[in-house]
């Protein structure tokens, strides 16, 4: 057992699994490591050539068959090919795969054994190292030759043109008859002299040397100096053919530097200091300074990269500028995506906003490359400053390119990394953080995982329901529902919310299931422990009923002089008439009819009077909500027939327009009524400062698609400016008297029933309330 897991640890370590395959059956073994490697635990893949063969990436299936059978037929003495696997993530791996074949006493093959080797990290060193050395190969290009003709003594009687260009003169008068080793100082000088002087004692001199071009730049040159001579053999002049090697030199530094910006990137070096160092190898290889801008997430304003060699100042005064067609340099380069060369600042449009700034600074050119990713969204851009006018050559906008291309892969590796700790940083928040429980099960239930920070709360240990299918754990009412809520989910690929309840220690909870598909054939349920909840709002409930019972004692309290003489009026009335009747009986001669009409007026008055204590008792009762269908436009009846002595006593007019046969809302009538009472309660109350004639409220109902809509509308003082909404919080009131729980008693109601409240001021003075409640079907539906 030592031996075997010493040897485990080994393969795992270096990536390497272990395959046996048997051809009659087609069953393959995979070695434990090997699935792992790609994603996979050992009961995830069936241990077949099928299942196995799936894994081969389309694109190398056919070759790597190819090689199997070759070596099976024995074409091949053994099989050894590298080739990419699907990984479980959707990603794709390389591996090295090796084998040979086992065979009968016939030579007959039966079965094949090997290994498969992780080389997906040496493919992308490979693949990083490619581009390198694709990127050194731009550095490194030779330009043409610059050819002199000398005299025997050394000195310069021609230039070709190339050579006058490679050194940015405009012509060769200034160098015409001065001797070649002049133009050096020190050992360059001393190594010319002697390559001038073997030449003209007719052998071949070669030295190597550096010169600045005229816009500053230095470059570097391989010159041979050989003798040209007569017929006689006499030197009559010498050939200096000197070859620019001036990127050769860039591509050695370059390489070197470029190594090390690479190894700084794989270390995880700061951005700033990776860009950092690019600057200044770039800078080391040109004439000028060189800065990097990065372009912000809102991919409108540039952001500091690097610019070591640039003011501070100016620095400071670029960052954060915005990109835009006339943005200078870098930002017109990053605006339109191409590249800007500003050979003069003083006089080119584009700094037209920022000439001012850089003339402070004695910046005169400027030359601007975008920086790309590869789905050719621009990063930033690369700049290069200078403090004369001048334009680049072909070598130096390679060069910019170069720079450009090693700090496009510095910014993308920062965001990657950046990106990924910060997905790490949240996933790992995310669990830290979540209270609930998360369950992976199959589609038929069986739980395969499960995260959990108390486990004392599941409803059974991990050891019980791992492995078991739900219906096999849970009570069968909430194994029906949940796996009701799968097939859903499989049918729709939505989400299904599901509540249901436990016992747990010896008192019912109540949980909240959300379920979604996960990995294409599992199912992940995110379950909640609601239980908390569902009392909180249980009490506030309780509460609301409780506060809006408060609230129609103090709105009744309010009509209790009015209904005072709603009460009166019927009960004199049949005072009244009993009066009359019992005088009507003491007569000898009694007159039925008018017996009979005195009885049925106090009937009629006796009824009313029990309205009016049946509506009283109606508002006053507290019990549990009752739903039932309310007709909105009857219980606006309702409500006027109780107000109607308020109304009266206020001198206020009424008008109201009922939908007759409005469509009916779910909901409590008595609830329903106190809203509506609230509501003209306070039109009453807001009239009070309105001229009598201009007393009028009105009451509207009417259908509105799904809804049906209350209006209440009067012509009193109206709403306060920028209180419209206030007036709804508990306790805000304009009234003279009054808690301010009317209106906020009100809107919870009409809430609590599917519905809304809002208030205006109207255009011509008072203020209008309109209630929107849904109707019966489309609560239900």
């Amino acid at each position: 057992m030592r031996s075997d897991d010493h040897y485990r640890r080994a393969t795992a370590a270096g990536r390497v699994g272990v395959w046996d395959w048997t051809f009659a059956t087609g069953e393959i073994y995979i070695d434990l490591v090997l699935k792992r490697l790609l994603g996979y635990e050992d009961h995830e893949i069936r241990n077949h050539i099928d299942d196995w063969g799936r894994l081969v990436h389309p694109d190398d299936a056919q070759r790597v068959s190819e090689q199997v059978q070759a070596h099976i037929r024995g074409e091949l003495a053994s099989y050894e090919i590298e080739h990419r696997m699907l990984h479980r993530d959707g990603s794709v791996r390389w591996f090295l795969g090796r084998g040979q074949v086992s065979r009968d006493d016939t030579g007959a093959a039966v079965s094949m054994t090997g290994t498969g080797t992780d080389i997906t990290e040496r493919k992308h060193r490979e693949a990083e190292l490619e581009r390198a050395e694709q990127l050194n190969r731009q550095f490194v290009e030779c330009s043409g030759d610059c050819v002199k003709l000398l005299t025997p003594d050394g000195r310069l009687r021609y230039m070709n043109a190339e050579g006058v260009r490679a050194l940015g003169l405009p012509n060769m008068s200034g160098l015409l008859n001065r001797a070649m080793p002049e133009f050096f100082e020190g050992a360059v000088r001393t190594a010319a002299e002697q390559a001038v002087a073997v030449a003209r004692g007719g052998g071949r001199g070669r030295f190597q040397y550096s010169i600045q071009t005229a816009k500053g730049q230095t470059m570097w040159w391989d010159a041979v100096i050989t003798p040209m001579t007569d017929a006689f053999g006499t030197v009559t002049q010498l050939l200096a053919i000197s070859r620019d090697i001036s990127e050769r030199r860039r591509g050695e530094a370059l390489q070197v530097g470029q190594h090390e910006v690479l190894a700084m990137i794989g270390a995880g070096s700061s951005l700033s200091h990776v860009l950092d160092r690019v600057v200044r190898l770039v800078e080391s290889q040109l004439h000028g300074r060189c800065s990097v801008l990065l372009l912000d997430e809102d991919g409108m304003t540039t952001r500091h990269g690097a610019a070591p060699s640039l003011p501070a100042d100016y620095v400071k005064a670029i960052d954060g500028a915005a990109i835009g067609p006339k943005a200078g340099s870098c930002g017109t380069a990053m605006h339109t995506g191409t590249r800007v060369i500003v050979t003069d600042i003083d006089t080119d449009p584009l700094w037209e906003d920022y000439r001012g700034l850089a003339q402070r600074f004695g910046l005169r050119a400027c030359w601007s490359t975008p920086i790309f990713s590869p789905q050719r969204r621009v990063l930033g851009a690369f700049a290069v400053y200078h403090d004369e006018p001048c334009e680049p050559d072909e070598a130096d906008l390679r060069l910019i390119d170069a720079a450009a291309d090693i700090t496009r892969i510095a910014i993308e590796q920062q965001r990657a990394q950046q990106a990924l700790r910060d997905s790490e940083a949240r996933n790992t928040a995310i669990l830290r953080a979540i209270p609930d429980w998360m369950f992976l099960t199959t589609v038929d239930g069986v739980f395969l995982d499960f995260h959990a920070k108390d486990l004392s709360k599941l409803h059974a240990s991990p050891v019980d329901f791992l492995g078991r299918s739900l219906t096999a754990v849970l009570p069968p009412p909430v194994a029906s529902a949940l796996m009701q809520a799968f097939a859903r989910v499989l049918a729709s690929d939505g989400m299904e919310k599901v509540e249901y309840a436990l016992g747990h220690d010896g008192e019912d909870r109540f949980y909240e299931a959300r379920i979604v598909r996960c990995n294409g054939d599992q199912i992940l349920s995110i379950v909640k422990d609601v239980t908390e909840l569902r009392r909180a709002e249980f009490q506030a409930d309780v509460q609301r009923r409780e506060l809006a019972h408060l609230g129609r004692i103090s709105t009744l309290g309010e009509l209790a002089g009015t209904l005072t003489h709603e009460l009166s009026q019927p009960l004199a009335a049949v005072l009244t008439n009993a009066q009359v009747a019992r005088r009507a009986v003491d007569h000898s001669t009694l007159d039925l009819d008018e017996l009979r009409e005195t009885l049925d007026d106090i009937i009629r008055d006796d009824r009313r009077a029990a309205a009016v204590i049946d509506r009283l008792r109606a508002l006053l009762r507290k019990e549990e909500t009752a739903l039932e269908l309310v007709d909105v436009s009857e219980v606006s009846r309702e409500v006027l027939d109780l107000a109607a002595g308020e109304f009266m006593s206020r001198r206020i007019i009424v008008k109201s327009s009922l939908a007759p046969g409005a469509a009916p809302t779910l909901g409590d009538r008595v609830q329903l009524q106190q809203v509506l009472l609230n509501l003209v309660l306070n039109s009453c109350e807001a009239m009070n400062g309105t001229p009598v004639s201009d007393r009028e409220l009105t009451v509207s109902t009417r259908v509105d698609g799904d809804m049906v809509s209350l209006v209440v509308s009067d012509r009193g003082s109206g709403i306060p400016e920028g209180q419209l909404e206030r007036v709804f919080e508990p306790f805000v009131t304009f009234r003279k008297q009054g808690l301010g729980l009317g209106l906020a008693i009100s809107r919870s109601i009409v809430a609590a029933h599917g519905g809304s409240i809002r208030a205006e001021n109207n255009s011509d003075g008072g203020a209008t309330f309109r209630c929107r409640l849904p109707i019966a079907d489309a609560q239900t539906s």
